[in-house]
């Protein structure tokens, strides 16, 4: 595991990662959490609850 900080070191490296990860997601291998939806109209509550750091995976607006 890294940091969102280290990955400039590994900027090589990045192309051939985002291509595993995008084939990995689609054969349903790798799935995001979500964590929370919020319709469009509550998007201010959607943000706050990623600046409070009160959201566990991914956030997602509802359109």
């Amino acid at each position: 595991m890294i940091g969102i900080a280290q990955l400039s070191g590994f900027r090589s490296e990045m192309v051939r990662w985002v291509e595993q990860m995008i084939a990995q997601a689609a054969a349903g291998v790798v799935r995001p959490v979500i964590g929370q939806t919020f319709p469009l109209d509550r998007a201010a509550d959607a943000h706050a609850a990623i600046e409070n750091r009160t959201a566990v995976g991914k956030t997602l607006l509802l359109i």
